[in-house]
C-alpha cells in the first residue's frame, strides 16, 4: 500500500540526516510510524511497532517524551519490550505529564529512530474550548484516505475519535471497488479474517497508510470498535459473518479480534480487558465530558431481523395453522396470490421468484421492534447513568456520548423517485419494494441501530440524559452517510444533538441504492422532524467544537477518494446552545459554510 508519495517522504528524510522509518539496514525497523491515544489530565499512552530483524528477537526500546519538538530537554524517559506474543507492537502508559500541554514523544532502538510523534493531555480545569474530529468506517479497498490526510494537516483538533470501522475484516472481493483494486489498494491479508495472524496483519497492512500514519502521528486519538474490527453485524453472542463449524467458536475468534485490536490501537489499558470492556470517559477541563460507549460487544442483544418477521396469515385449509399469503411483488403494489395459497403451504422456498409473503408491519413492531432488548447490558446502562451523574455534578455544561451507531428513530422514504440513472445501485428490485412497504408502514430504517431495532434501550438512554446530564452531544457513525438529529424526552425537551459523521472511504447509501443524494436527503429530512440535516453522497469527518455556551459542528467533506489530489469543503455548519434557566437547548444555522484557512483545501500531498 506503499504509494509514491510515501517512498518520496523516506527518501526525503534519508537525505536530510533523519531517520527513515523503515532503513533497509537497520536491525530493528519502526514499521508504522507512531501514535497515541486517551490523554488524561497527566498521561497519555504512546504506540509504535518495532520489528527486529530475526523473528524471534525480543526488542527493547527507550521513548522520550518532551514539550519541545527537537527534545532539547526531555521530561520523561523509560524502556519498554515487545516481542512476537504482541506483535511487535509497543505501547506506553505515559504518567506524570501536566495537563493541557502539547508534547512530542519519539521511540529509539539503538542508532534507529521513530518519527515524532505530537499529542496532547486534557486540561483539568478551565474553560478552554474543545475541539473534536470524528471518523468512522474506513474501507482500504473503497478508496484513497483523503480525509484522514486533511485532517492531518490541521493544528486546531484537540482529540480525533474514531467511533469504528476502523478496520473491515472481509475478504478483497467483498466491498472492493474495481479501480481502486486494479491500483493494487487492497489490505492484506487477501482473505477473510479468522485467526489473530489474521487480524494482525490487516491492522499491519492499513497502518502502512501514510495518511492513516500521519493523522495519528499528529493526533491522539480515543477509540472504540464496531462490528468490523471483529467480524460484520456483531453482538455479544455472534456475528452475521461468522461460521462456527469452519471458523472456531465466536467466542474464540471474538477473542482474537480483541487482542489484534488492543495491540495495535493506543488505547488504555495496555492488555485486553479479559471481558472486553471498552467503556470508559475522559474529562477536558470544566467543559466537556467525553464518554465512550460500546453499543456493538459487550451488552447487545441479537437485533431484529427477516427471521422475526410477522406476516399477515390466515387459516390453513384444514384449520390446524396460520399459513400467510403470497403476494406478487415484481408489480407495485404487490397483489395477493390467493391461488398460489394451498400450493406453497407457507413455505417460503416454494415461492415463485418475485413473490414474497406479505409482513404484518403493526404486529411486527408491536411485537418484535418493541420488545425488551439491550443496546449495552445492565451493567454498562448503569456505568452510563453514574458516569453522568459525575459529569454533571462538576458542573461540566456538556456530556459527549462516542459511540457507534445511530441513535435516532427514523423512517426511509421510497427511493424510486429519486434514482440517479447516471449510478448503478448494488440492490435488486426485491430490495426497492421493500423500501416501498417500509416507507408506506413507518417501519424504522436498519433494524441493527438504537432506534431501529432497540427503541426501549435508546429511550432508557435518553432518560437518563433528562435525569443526569446537562446538555448531551451523540457521536454516530456507521451507516457511512451524515446526518443530525435532536433528541427530545417524553416531555418534548430537547436533551441531545445527535452528529453522525460521513465515512473515511465505505460508500454510503447514494452507492448502494443509486439514487440522487441531495435529492434523498431532503425527502428523509421532510419525512422526519426530528432530522435536520443529511448529506448521501460524500466522504467525510465531522468537527465538534464545544465552548461552555455552544456546540458548534462542522461536516466536512472530500470531493474524491479515487485519487491523491482532492478538495475539501464544509458543507454545513451548526451550533447547539447549551440550554439555560427558562430557555432549552436548541440548534442554530450558521451560514458561513466554507473552509476559512485555504490550506486546508487541496492539498494533493
Amino acid at each position: 500500500m506503499l504509494d509514491r508519495r510515501g517512498l518520496m517522504a523516506a527518501a526525503t528524510a534519508a537525505a536530510a540526516g533523519m531517520p527513515a522509518t523503515a532503513a533497509a539496514t537497520a536491525t530493528v525497523r519502526f514499521t508504522h510510524n507512531v501514535a497515541s491515544g486517551d490523554p488524561l489530565h497527566t498521561a497519555v499512552v504512546i504506540w509504535t511497532r518495532a520489528e527486529p530483524a530475526t523473528s524471534s528477537e525480543r526488542v527493547d526500546v527507550v521513548w522520550d517524551v518532551s514539550e519541545t519538538e527537537t527534545f532539547e530537554t526531555v521530561a520523561h524517559s523509560g524502556t519498554a519490550s515487545t516481542d512476537a506474543s504482541r506483535d511487535y507492537t509497543v505501547k506506553v502508559d505515559v504518567t506524570g505529564l501536566k495537563p493541557g500541554r502539547t508534547y512530542y514523544y519519539r521511540f529509539k532502538a539503538g542508532d534507529v529512530v521513530s518519527p515524532t510523534g505530537r499529542t496532547r493531555t486534557f486540561p483539568q480545569t478551565g474553560n478552554r474550548p474543545l475541539k473534536l474530529a470524528v471518523f468512522c468506517c474506513a474501507n482500504v479497498g473503497q478508496g484513497f484516505f483523503n480525509v484522514y490526510r486533511h485532517c492531518a494537516d490541521r493544528d486546531d483538533i484537540d482529540v480525533a475519535l474514531h467511533i469504528g470501522d476502523y478496520i473491515y475484516e472481509y475478504g478483497p472481493a467483498i466491498y472492493t471497488d474495481e479501480e481502486i483494486a486494479r491500483g493494487s489498494r487492497i489490505a492484506e491479508p487477501r482473505k477473510k479474517l479468522v485467526t489473530l495472524d489474521d487480524y494482525r496483519k490487516r491492522y499491519g497492512s492499513y497502518r502502512l497508510d501514510p495518511d492513516l500514519q500521519d493523522v495519528h502521528r499528529r493526533h491522539p486519538f480515543i477509540t472504540v470498535w464496531d462490528d468490523h474490527e471483529i467480524a460484520n453485524n456483531a453482538h455479544k453472542n455472534g456475528s452475521e459473518n461468522h461460521w462456527s463449524g469452519s471458523e472456531g467458536t465466536w467466542e474464540e475468534r471474538k477473542a482474537r479480534a480483541i487482542q489484534a485490536y488492543f495491540e495495535w490501537m493506543p488505547i488504555r489499558p495496555l492488555t485486553p480487558d479479559p471481558t472486553g470492556r471498552i467503556f470508559r470517559s475522559f474529562d477536558f477541563g470544566d467543559v466537556a465530558s467525553i464518554i465512550m460507549l460500546d453499543t456493538r460487544l459487550y451488552g447487545r442483544d441479537p437485533a431484529p431481523g427477516g427471521s422475526q418477521m410477522v406476516f399477515l396469515t390466515q387459516p390453513s385449509p384444514d384449520g390446524t395453522a396460520a399459513w400467510p399469503m403470497p403476494y406478487d411483488a415484481r408489480a407495485w403494489p404487490p397483489a395477493p396470490r390467493p391461488d398460489l395459497f394451498e400450493t406453497v403451504g407457507g413455505d417460503a422456498k416454494k415461492l415463485p421468484a418475485g413473490h414474497i409473503f406479505m409482513p404484518d408491519f403493526a404486529r411486527y413492531i408491536a411485537e418484535v421492534l418493541n420488545a425488551e432488548r439491550t443496546i449495552l447490558g445492565a451493567e454498562q446502562e448503569a456505568w452510563l447513568s453514574d458516569t453522568l451523574k459525575a459529569s454533571k455534578a462538576r458542573g461540566a455544561p456538556w456530556q459527549i456520548l462516542g459511540q457507534q451507531t445511530i441513535a435516532a428513530t427514523f423512517f426511509p422514504v421510497d427511493p424510486s423517485a429519486h434514482m440517479d440513472p447516471v449510478r448503478g445501485g448494488r440492490f435488486t428490485n426485491d430490495f426497492f419494494m421493500r423500501m416501498r412497504l417500509q416507507d408506506q408502514n413507518n417501519l424504522p430504517f436498519a433494524s441493527d441501530t438504537w432506534g431501529g431495532g432497540y427503541p426501549r434501550s435508546r429511550d432508557r438512554m435518553i432518560e437518563s440524559l433528562r435525569a443526569h446530564a446537562n446538555n448531551t452531544i451523540i457521536l454516530s457513525g456507521d451507516l457511512h452517510n451524515a446526518w443530525g438529529f435532536v433528541h427530545r424526552d417524553k416531555q418534548g425537551d430537547m436533551r441531545a444533538f445527535e452528529v453522525t459523521t460521513a465515512s473515511v472511504s465505505s460508500p454510503g447509501m447514494e452507492s448502494f441504492m443509486g439514487v440522487n443524494g441531495p435529492s434523498m436527503a431532503q425527502a428523509m429530512i421532510a419525512k422526519n422532524k426530528n432530522m435536520v440535516y443529511g448529506e448521501l453522497s460524500s466522504r467525510g469527518y465531522a468537527v465538534v467544537e464545544l465552548t461552555p455556551e455552544t456546540a458548534n459542528v462542522d461536516w466536512v467533506f472530500v470531493d474524491t477518494v479515487r485519487s491523491k489530489t482532492f478538495n475539501a469543503k464544509v458543507d454545513k455548519r451548526l451550533s447547539i446552545a447549551a440550554r439555560t434557566p427558562g430557555r432549552d437547548m436548541h440548534v442554530i444555522t450558521r451560514q458561513d459554510a466554507t473552509l476559512a484557512d485555504p490550506a486546508h483545501v487541496n492539498p494533493g500531498k
